[in-house]
C-alpha cells in the first residue's frame, strides 16, 4: 500500500482531516480502488474457493484441508493451499516444506506428480524463526490475507483450499470479506462439545451469508490393527445428526488414522499413499461430491475478436527497460477501435519468470516493450502473446495506433 503523503498510517488515516491534517482526500480512495481492482482480477482466475473451518481446535481441520488439497491436485486439478491460521500455522510442517523455490508463485520443491498442480503459501515462509509467536490484531491479519490473494501469482486455479484457524474470529471473517464467493467446509468430531461449537460455526456462516458446502466428521473411529474391526472413539452419528438439524449436507466421516498423524508430525504427509491410508480412502467420496457440486467452468483469458495491448510505462510513456516500469497501460482494441486505457500496478518479480504468466492471466494478446531476454521472448511466444518493439518515450495510445496502421497496411 502506498504511504500517506504526510507519513500517517493508511490503516488509521482514512483521509480524515481530523486524524491526518493536510492529507489529500483522494489519496486513500485511489489506493483502495487499485487494491480492489487487483483483488477482483486475482479472484477471477480462481474457480472455486473452499474455506476449511472448525468450531474448536484439535478436530484435525488442518489435516483435512491438506489432505483435500493433495487429493484434488493428484487428480490433476490446479490447486492452491493457503494457510491463514496465522497464530498456529501447520500446513508447511505437515508437508515437510522448508524452503520456497519461488515465493512469488507459492511454488515449493514438490514431487513430480504435484509440482505443476499444487501451490502453497503460509505466514511461516515470511518468518525467520518459525517458533516465534505472531502477535497481530485484526487489521494486520486482514491485510495479510488480502496480500496472499493479490501478491502471490496463483495463476489459474481450479480450487483454492483455505485453512482457517478454529472459531469465528478475524481470519474467517476476513476471508469472507475478501473472497465473497468462498464456501465453507466445516470439520468436527463426533463428541458433543465439538458439535456445540460447530453449531456456532454454522450460525456464523449463515449470518454473514457464507455458503456452506457441508459438514465433515473427523476421527469417527479407529480400525483395530489386530482384528480389523472399527473401534469408536466417540459416540457415533453426532456429525450427521447435527448436519440434519442445521439443514446442511453431511459429506461423510473420516477415521482416525495413526499413520496420517505420524506422517503429519514428521513432515512426511506427502509420502502417504492414498491406497494405504483409511483416512485418504474415506476422503474419496467427499472429494467426488465436491467435484460434482463444484463444476469447473472455463476461466476467460484472451477474448475472441479482442486485442489487448500491454505497455510497461514510466510517467505514462513506454519505459526504456521493462524493469523500470512501475505500471502497465492496458488497452483493448475491438473492431479496430481503441477502448479506454486502464493502468495497473506492475507485479513484483523478474520479467523472465512472472510477468509473461501475469500478462496471460490479464488476457493480453500484444506486448509492446524493448530489450527482452531470450527466455522472456520464448515464454511470451509460448503463451501466444505477440511482442511488438516500440519507441521509448511514446504514449501507449500512439504505439497501439502505429501498430494498427502498419497491420492495416500489410493487410493483417
Amino acid at each position: 500500500m502506498t504511504e500517506c503523503p504526510t507519513g500517517a498510517d493508511p490503516q488509521t488515516c482514512g483521509a480524515d482531516p481530523k486524524t491526518c491534517p493536510g492529507c489529500d482526500p483522494g489519496h486513500h480512495a485511489e489506493e483502495k480502488e487499485k487494491e480492489e481492482l487487483t483483488l477482483a482480477r486475482a479472484l477471477k482466475y480462481i474457480r472455486h474457493k473452499l474455506l476449511v473451518m472448525s468450531g474448536k481446535g484439535g478436530v484435525g481441520k488442518s489435516s483435512v484441508a491438506v489432505a483435500l488439497a493433495l487429493t484434488l491436485a493428484r487428480r490433476g486439478h490446479k490447486v492452491g493451499l493457503m494457510d491463514v491460521d496465522l497464530h498456529g500455522p501447520n500446513v508447511l510442517r505437515m508437508l515437510g516444506l522448508t524452503e520456497p523455490l519461488d515465493l512469488m508463485h507459492a511454488q515449493f520443491p514438490l514431487p513430480p506428480d504435484l509440482f505443476n498442480n499444487l501451490r502453497v503459501i503460509s505466514i511461516e515462509v515470511l518468518m525467520r524463526n518459525r517458533e516465534m509467536a505472531v502477535i497481530w490484531r485484526g487489521p494486520l491479519k486482514h491485510q495479510l490475507i488480502r496480500q496472499f490473494v493479490t501478491e502471490v501469482q496463483w495463476g489459474e486455479l481450479d480450487y483454492l483450499v483455505i485453512d482457517a484457524p478454529p472459531g469465528t474470529g478475524d481470519e474467517p471473517m476476513s476471508v469472507a470479506q475478501t473472497i465473497p464467493d468462498a464456501q465453507a467446509l466445516i470439520v468436527t468430531t463426533p463428541q458433543e462439545i465439538s458439535l456445540a461449537d460447530v453449531r456456532k460455526s454454522i450460525n456464523f456462516c449463515q449470518k454473514i451469508n457464507l455458503g456452506i458446502l457441508g459438514l465433515v466428521e473427523n476421527m469417527s473411529g479407529l480400525k483395530c490393527p489386530h482384528c480389523g474391526q472399527a473401534v469408536p472413539l466417540f459416540p457415533a452419528g453426532g456429525g450427521a445428526k447435527t448436519a440434519r438439524a442445521a439443514k446442511v449436507p453431511f459429506l461423510g466421516s473420516l477415521p482416525f488414522d495413526p499413520r496420517v498423524v505420524e506422517a503429519a508430525d514428521q513432515g512426511k504427509l506427502l509420502e502417504v499413499k492414498e491406497e494405504d491410508s483409511p483416512f485418504f480412502r474415506a476422503l474419496r467420496p467427499i472429494v467426488d461430491y465436491l467435484l460434482e457440486t463444484l463444476p469447473l467452468t472455463p476461466v476467460p483469458r484472451q477474448e475472441p475478436g479482442i486485442m489487448k495491448f500491454a505497455v510497461p510505462v514510466v510517467d505514462g510513456r513506454l519505459a526504456e527497460k521493462v524493469s523500470d516500469a512501475k505500471d502497465y497501460a492496458l488497452i483493448r482494441v475491438e473492431d479496430g477501435r481503441l477502448g479506454a486505457q486502464e493502468v495497473v500496478e506492475a507485479p513484483p518479480g523478474p520479467l523472465a519468470g512472472g510477468i509473461p504468466e501475469w500478462l496471460e492471466y490479464l488476457g493480453v494478446t500484444h506486448f509492446i516493450a524493448m530489450g527482452l531476454s531470450q527466455k522472456a521472448l520464448d515464454l511470451l511466444a509460448h503463451k501466444g502473446i505477440e511482442l511488438i518493439p516500440g519507441t521509448p518515450g511514446e504514449t501507449p495510445e500512439a504505439l497501439v495506433e502505429k501498430y494498427l496502421q502498419a497491420a492495416a497496411a500489410a493487410g493483417t
